[in-house]
């Protein structure tokens, strides 16, 4: 029989159910991505406070990821996204209600953009343990690159959505993030019990135990500060776009618009490059060479002048964004016990997210200081010399793997 060669998350219904729940909720996250600051603003709130606001979401990941991966690990995995997702489509209605009302103060806001901001956090966990059941060790690479792509059409999709509903009122907008969430929990509900399924065998999760994986384990310790140099460098190309593009060569926001959305699209074509890499190259090659390739949008968003030149370096550097994020999660995940998926995933996660925000805030500095175009070359100097780098300590760290001369990490 003829090994069915399509996606491990396309070809069975635990894994299509696993798309729709990961892109109807990226899209709920990323049009509270908007949302939130907007109806802060709307509500006579200055520009700090709006920013407060969009960053609160992403507080719960540095408080709740160890609960959450445990639970993602130890708990049946249906029951948890269903239950997530149901408190965040009941939060999102109330909130739209107050809004209806307009009897919705700044605190409360706040409050509700940290609660759902803790859906996520679980949701994510839950994914990451999902995932195993569903895809093989060796199927990794590309079902992270599947599951990146569902969030990555919900989360960049969602702010564009978001901005056309709240012509119509902050209310309405509100009320399709409810929606979203609806739509992810049916997703969820929709998977058989083999969602659910744990290895038994595998080390029992621990906090403890998830943070020796990802740090006492060469292996996994080189590709965790790869991934966190990556990070640093791609929150630094992201959060430079819409200023460069803005402020520095005075685009309208159709224009914008439209880079931004080529820019997503690009992104598409990700998982069927990091499929047809994973056939024919090692996990240590992939990851080098997109480290590598992002060098060259990079350097063209310094390089290249006028408004086309940028829209067309734009789209490209998205695409080695998603290839990038979508590699190193898949690479970590081949190399967890199936019984720490969750909990070392959103330990990941973390790291990562903590990363693209300091690198968010060191782009606004080397802006301030050389330019945007100054500050994208320093972005493609940084990621040459983390591929550069990374290649021999993955290298290395491969040939102790798999000559076992490496001990498991203490518990």
């Amino acid at each position: 029989m003829q090994k069915d060669s399509r996606n491990p998350l396309i070809r069975s219904r635990d894994g299509r159910a696993i798309l729709v729940t990961q892109a109807a909720h990226a899209l709920a996250q990323g049009m509270l991505t908007v949302i939130v600051p907007w109806l802060i603003l709307e509500q006579g709130g200055s520009a700090s406070q709006a920013a407060i606001g969009f960053a609160i979401t992403f507080v719960p990941f540095l408080l709740l990821a160890a609960p959450a991966g445990l639970a993602g690990d130890r708990m049946a995995r249906r029951p948890l996204l269903a239950s997530a997702l149901g408190l965040g489509t009941l939060l999102a209605s109330v909130l739209a209600l107050l809004l209806a009302s307009g009897s919705l103060a700044m605190p409360w806001l706040y409050l509700a953009a940290f609660l759902i901001g803790s859906v996520r956090v679980f949701v994510d966990a839950a994914m990451f343990g999902a995932l195993a059941t569903v895809a093989s060790r060796d199927e990794m690479m590309p079902a992270q690159a599947a599951l990146a792509q569902a969030f990555n059409l919900g989360y960049f999709g969602g702010p564009a959505i978001a901005g056309l509903a709240l012509v119509l009122g902050g209310d309405i907008a509100t009320w399709l993030v409810a929606g979203a969430m609806a739509i992810a929990a049916m997703g969820a509900l929709a998977a058989s019990a083999r969602l659910d399924e744990r290895d038994e065998k595998g080390p029992r999760p621990t906090v403890r135990r998830g943070l020796a994986f990802l740090f006492l384990s060469r292996d996994l310790r080189v590709l965790t500060i790869t991934g966190v140099a990556w990070s640093l460098a791609s929150g630094a190309a992201i959060s430079l776009a819409v200023p460069h593009l803005r402020n520095d060569l005075g685009v309208s926001g159709a224009a914008l618009a439209a880079v931004l959305g080529a820019g997503v699209a690009c992104m598409m074509l990700a998982t069927p490059i990091i499929t047809r890499l994973d056939r024919r190259h090692a996990d240590e090659t992939i990851i080098v060479l997109a480290c590598a390739i992002y060098v060259v949008p990079a350097l063209a968003m310094a390089l290249i002048p006028g408004v086309m030149g940028t829209a067309l370096a734009y789209a490209p550097l998205m695409l080695a964004n998603a290839i990038c994020a979508a590699t190193l999660m898949g690479a970590r995940a081949r190399r967890v016990p199936r019984s720490m998926q969750a909990l070392a995933g959103v330990a990941g996660r973390t790291l990562v997210m903590a990363g693209l925000a300091t690198g968010a805030a060191l782009g606004g500095l080397a802006a301030d200081w050389v330019g945007s175009r100054g500050a994208y070359a320093i972005v493609a100097v940084a990621l040459g010399i983390t591929a550069i780098a990374a290649r021999p300590a993955l290298v290395r760290a491969r040939d102790r793997r798999l000559r076992g001369r490496e001990a498991p990490a203490r518990s």
